[in-house]
Formats: C-alpha cells, structure tokens, sequence
C-alpha cells in the first residue's frame, strides 16, 4: 500500500494501453520468481508505546541510519520528509500507523528470501535504540488508536478523511494491522485467471492457518484474525473482499480492468503535490480529466496499489489474506503459496478441495476462517483437515519444483505449520496465552514477541 510514486508519465489515450499494462506482466516460465512483503510495529519496550516519525530516534532517523550505514537510498521526499528507503529492488516503507514494512526484492527460491530478512533484521538492530521492540501480530493487541501516531504521510491525510465513510474500522486497518504478503508471477492471461481463481480459494484457509489477531484494544474478541474480519467487514466494501468473477474461470485481464476502474481513487501525484481524487472513478478520470490533469500510465499503476481485494493483479499477484507473525511465518507464507500456485498439481489439489465450487459456501468459510481459525467447521469439512491438505499439497509441490530446477526443497519452510496443525495449536493461540499472562502489557508482549 505504501509505494505511490508517479513513475510513468506516459498519457493514458486508450484502454488498449491498460490491458498491455497487464500483458506486459507476463514471465517466461522458467523466469518466475517470489517476492515477500512483511510488516511490524515497532514499540519503545521501557515506555510500551508506538514509535513516532519525529522523536529522537524515531522513524525519521531510522531511515537516515539505513542511508548512511548500509547503502538505503532515499526515494523522494513526501512533504520534505524520507518516508521510504529502497536498494537492489527492495524497499522498506512506513504504513499509516508505523508499520515498518519490507517490500522484498524478486527472489527464485525462498532461501534468498530467508537471507534478505535476517539481513534486514540485523540492520534494524544495529541502528535502532536498545529499546525498540520490532513485532509482527496481525493486529496490535494493547493499543487504542489514539495511542497511534500518524505518519506524514500525504496520502494518508485523504485516506484517513475518506475511508471512514466506507468503513467504520478504517482507521483500525490503517494504524494497527499487519500482514505477510506473497507476490507471484504469471505466464499468459489464461494462467493469471487460473492463478487467481487458485489463490482465492485457498485463501480463507491461509488466512486460518496465519491468524494472529484475537485481540483487540486489550479485548479479547473471539476472532482468531480479527484483522481479516475488519478488512472483509468494516473497511471499505467498495475495494476489498473477493469481486465474484474471481469465481468464475472465463474472466479476462478486460474483466479486471472493468473492476479496477470502477474502484473510488484516492489521490494522484503531480510535480506539485497531491491531487486529492478520493470517491472519483479511474473510468471518469479517463474520460474527462480532473481539474485540468489527464490521466497517465502511472496514475493507473498507482490505482492498482488503493484496490484491496484479497487476491490483487498488478503485473503480478498478489496474496493477502495472512496476519503477520514471527519469522517462522515470514518464510513459511511465501512458500506455501509458491507450491500451490507454481506447480500445477498441486493447483488441481486447491480445486478439487473446493469441487463443485460454491460461492455462498465459499463465502462462508472465509467468514469461519478469520472467526475460529483451524479451529473452525466448515461445509468442506474442518478447517484443520482442509488447511492440512492444502499445506501438504504444497509440500509436495516444492518438491516437484525443487526437483525440476536443481536445487534444494523449500518444504522445510513448511514444517512450522504442519508442527501447528499437528497440534492444532494457532499463533493466535499462542498470542492470547501471552496476553493473558502478562495482563495485556504491550511493553511484555513485544518482549515476548519480538523479531
């Protein structure tokens, strides 16, 4: 959600250019790759509280640490202020509330990724003050959400106005949730459809199998992923969820477009600033300008970035449904997504568990993933014995792929969440137990949670 640079100044003259935008996507087979997002609070342990942007050693200067110790470069400045730092294809970002995230480089295999996130780790370490904690949950369990400084971040502002007219835990989302993402590549048209269709199926049980979210401003709520019951349900029903031709099989790269142009705009970018663009269409801005601004190539590029369904095509896939978690999660979510979606096997195992399809029982599952977790039943069976065979799927998946490219299996990656599932034991089990022994103390629980 963080990276909104206006790259492209290209005039956008006709949709033919918007549907050349997803073709150029494509990758030869042989060149796919992963790609793995994270985000984390980061917590003052002595004080607990949220690091701010401005206080001594805050956000501001973690960014002007990473610059001149490790070679970070700066991307442009937002207000006159560092808000993003990026090398080699990666970038670290700050989410509206201070979630630090990493947007990983484009990786073959999940060891290098493994590499990537312990070097950014002790990078982290060595220029963050001794007592800042960086945690992963889903949703941050001890905070009420005035306790959460904003950023200053521009598009922040007029995402903060707008999005509680759509939903009225916006805010929440925005300042105290956070996830793991996959990024996947496509081949054709025909395997991006088919690569959604997939994905958004197993999702729910994904998100299950990563829920780490079961409190809530010191409340315990019920939910394993109350983050993923505040994006379905109180963010902003005109931008998340799962759009219903993702059911389908016969949609087409023109299918999406039709959903993507019709999703409100927030804002675009120009050398002056920010145009605030928030409730318009991408299919009116088209058509007609705004205040004098046409719309560009990167207008469209950023569009995408404010469309939240759980599943999201760019010039790759993207995958959205899991919490955030320690670093055992961090590896394993790309991975299970790699095996799945990779191997066509193992695709086939993700269809079948959910044949014949139907998108109210489908609907209803998410709704029992992100309530009861792998704890939950379902019309598909348990959500335990479906989230088993969807990672064993994967297992076997990382195999054949290993296999074919010569290299070691990333199945090992798997084995934290084969070891819960054996026990029938969640993150978000695990988080309660925590928060109930040290009395909700958020400085105790980034103690006991930190990376």
């Amino acid at each position: 959600m963080s990276r909104d640079l206006d790259s492209n100044p290209v005039p956008i003259t006709d949709r033919q250019q918007l549907l050349d935008y997803f073709r150029q996507g494509e990758k030869p087979l042989d060149a796919r790759g992963i790609g793995t997002e994270h985000e984390k609070f980061v917590v003052r342990r002595d004080e607990g509280r949220m690091l701010s942007f401005d206080e001594p050693g805050g956000f501001a200067d973690l960014f002007q640490a990473l610059i001149d110790q490790f070679g970070w470069e700066a991307a442009p400045l937002d207000d006159g202020n560092i808000i993003a730092v990026t090398r080699n294809g990666s970038a670290i970002t700050l989410e509206p509330g201070g979630q630090f995230e990493l947007s990983g480089a484009i990786t073959s295999t999940v060891f290098e990724t493994a590499r990537e996130f312990d070097d950014h780790l002790r990078e982290l370490h060595e220029v963050a003050d001794e007592d800042l904690r960086f945690v992963i949950w889903g949703l941050n369990p001890s905070i009420s959400l005035d306790e959460v400084p904003w950023m200053p971040k521009t598009r922040y502002r007029i995402m903060r106005e707008y999005m509680p007219t759509r939903g009225k835990l916006a805010h929440w989302m925005m300042k105290a949730t956070c996830t793991i993402q996959a990024n996947l590549d496509y081949t054709s048209e025909e395997d991006a459809i088919d690569l959604i269709h997939t994905a958004v199926l197993a999702s729910p049980v994904v998100g299950a199998l990563f829920a780490n979210s079961p409190i809530q401003e010191r409340k315990e709520t019920g939910y394993q992923s109350r983050r993923n019951f505040i994006w379905a349900k109180h963010t902003d029903p005109d931008r998340s969820g799962v759009p219903s031709f993702m059911y389908r099989t016969d949609w087409d790269y023109e299918t999406y477009l039709k959903y993507v142009l019709d999703v409100p705009m927030f804002f675009i970018r120009r050398d002056d600033g920010v145009v605030n663009m928030a409730g318009h269409s991408f299919r009116e801005f088209m058509a007609k300008g705004y205040q004098g601004h046409r719309a560009r190539m990167g207008d469209f590029e950023l569009h995408l970035s404010t469309a939240f369904p759980d599943v999201r095509m760019k010039q790759f896939v993207e995958v959205r449904s899991a919490d955030g978690g320690p670093r055992q999660a961090v590896m394993a979510l790309p991975a299970l997504w790699k095996g799945l979606l990779y191997d066509d096997q193992a695709r086939q195992a993700v269809k079948d568990l959910f044949h014949p399809l139907d998108e109210e029982a489908h609907r209803e599952l998410i709704e029992i993933c992100y309530r009861d977790g792998i704890h939950g039943p379902s019309a598909y069976g348990d959500v335990a014995d479906l989230a088993a065979t969807i990672v064993e799927a994967s297992r076997q998946g990382l195999d054949r792929l290993a296999e074919s490219a010569g290299h070691d299996s990333e199945a090992i990656f798997l084995e934290p969440l084969e070891d819960r599932l054996s026990r029938r034991r969640s993150w978000a089990d695990d988080l309660l137990e925590d928060f109930r022994e040290v009395d909700g103390d958020l400085g105790e629980l980034a103690e006991r949670w930190t990376l």
